[in-house]
């Protein structure tokens, strides 16, 4: 009797043992998982905070840089005066160096800003943009004009030696020389997103007739030329979007009464300008009317107006110079089964600043030339800054549109490859019953009694709801 109740205690004790091991294990899971949600969560605001600084950093040079341009023009009408044409000439070379200098400049604060903030190196940041500087050193003094004698030398040097020290915040608003020109839909990366959604109103509101007709990848038009025809005269990283420009100073008298008033406010010198500074043709660096127009991106209205809660203030109511950055970061995970996560953080600043004309604040470019003028800067919504879509460091869409998109054209889905997000997207466009079913859709939808469309009741061309593709 006695030994059978030894093999009962001993089964339950079995059991219990079995039920705490699983707890144990129910429990080592939960901790991992805890331990890899806090490890992301962590990571998420290092890479927040030191892509805001990174901006925040870039744009505060470009600022720097725009002052030190605009008292270089004050100093340039100083010398005029004085009959001191060689000066004059002097400075205005040193203007264009300026143009390239001050916004590596940034990019180099950039990443002092990034890596202070616990950001480490990204290899395929630092690769692609040594990869640019050789392409700078090697190809472009036979395609582009120099802006100034070496130009391409010191800033493919300095672009190299930046990329060698590592690049953990990527420029995600660089417009390179060699980029695309022109609107090609195969361009858009809203294009692809639309198709990934089956986000049938998008095709509504903004490629019907392609839903409609398109056949196969013939139909597609020849994509832009990559090589623009331009006269450099801007850094293609945190460009500044200025052009030097040989006449009479612009603006006039009014121009020299406003220089007087900034000479001597900022104490650049004695020497008064002269009215006859006016009529005398130079050099001069002034806004390029192309880049420095309305914030059209903040605008209000329109057929897809920025969701703010007021207008942007009349002084500051211009584009132009303006730096977005990229960063991302990996976090590895405990958790059995899964891979690392990656962290990706855009960020965008601008330099913001006013001229007073008459006692009130003017926009910096009222006068045309560039001025002194820039006296802060602060954070901007992505969407409202110069950055491209897709970024210019999204380093999977630039190999697509570089890369694969050239073979696709060619040869159809023989051209793209598996691993590719976009190249799976074409791959689903090209198949017809796909299509057709947007075309079912849109008009299954389409009520004959009047009422609005779907796509018109959802909120228009943003989308449902509204709204933009990036919101910060």
């Amino acid at each position: 009797m006695n030994k059978n109740r030894t093999i009962y205690i001993s089964s339950r004790s079995g059991q219990t043992m079995i039920f705490m091991v699983m707890v144990l294990i129910i429990l080592s899971f939960i901790v991992v998982w805890n331990f890899d949600l806090h490890t992301i969560l962590h990571l998420k605001s290092r890479t927040q905070n030191a892509g805001d600084a990174a901006a925040l950093g870039a744009a505060r040079w470009q600022g720097i840089t725009l002052n030190l341009i605009g008292d270089l023009n004050i100093m340039q009408a100083v010398a005029l005066s004085g009959g001191d044409t060689n000066t004059a000439s002097q400075i205005a070379g040193l203007q264009a160096r300026l143009c390239y200098v001050g916004p590596a400049m940034g990019l180099l604060a950039a990443q002092q800003a990034a890596k202070n903030n616990g950001i480490y190196v990204n290899p395929d940041f630092s690769a692609r943009l040594n990869e640019h500087a050789t392409a700078v050193l090697t190809e472009y003094l036979d395609v582009f004009t120099e802006p100034y004698s070496n130009c391409w030398q010191e800033y493919g040097g300095i672009l190299e030696n930046i990329a060698v020290q590592g690049i953990a915040a990527a420029p995600d608003n660089a417009h390179l020389y060699t980029d695309y020109t022109g609107g090609h839909i195969l361009l858009e990366l809203n294009f692809y997103d639309a198709v990934a959604g089956r986000d049938w109103c998008w095709f509504y509101f903004n490629a019907m007739s392609l839903l409609e007709y398109y056949t196969d990848y013939l139909y597609w038009p020849a994509l832009p030329p990559m090589i623009p025809q331009i006269q450099p005269a801007n850094s293609e990283i945190f460009g500044l979007g200025l052009t030097p420009y040989a006449t009479t100073l612009p603006g006039g008298l009014n121009t020299i009464l406003l220089m007087n008033s900034l000479r001597s406010n900022r104490n650049l010198s004695m020497t008064v300008i002269s009215n006859e500074v006016a009529a005398i043709a130079s050099v001069w660096y002034i806004y390029n009317s192309s880049v420095w127009t309305s914030w059209t991106n903040m605008s209000l209205v329109g057929a897809d107006p920025f969701p703010a809660f007021a207008a942007v203030r009349t002084q500051y109511d211009y584009a132009g110079a303006d730096a977005a950055i990229r960063i991302e970061a990996s976090a590895d995970r405990l958790t059995p089964g899964s891979s690392g996560s990656i962290i990706t953080w855009t960020a965008a600043a601008k330099p913001f600043g006013y001229l007073m004309a008459d006692g009130s604040p003017v926009r910096p470019d009222t006068y045309s030339i560039v001025l002194p003028a820039f006296h802060n800067v602060r954070l901007i919504p992505v969407d409202a800054s110069s950055a491209p879509a897709g970024g210019a460091y999204d380093i999977g869409w630039r190999e697509h549109i570089e890369a694969h998109l050239p073979l696709y054209l060619e040869n159809g889905l023989a051209g793209l490859e598996a691993n590719c997000w976009q190249c799976q997207q074409l791959t689903l466009w090209e198949n017809a019953a796909f299509r057709e079913e947007g075309l079912a859709w849109l008009s299954a939808t389409n009520d004959v009694g009047g009422l609005l469309h779907p796509c018109d009741e959802m909120g228009g061309p943003g989308g449902p709801g509204g709204g933009r593709r990036r919101g910060h």
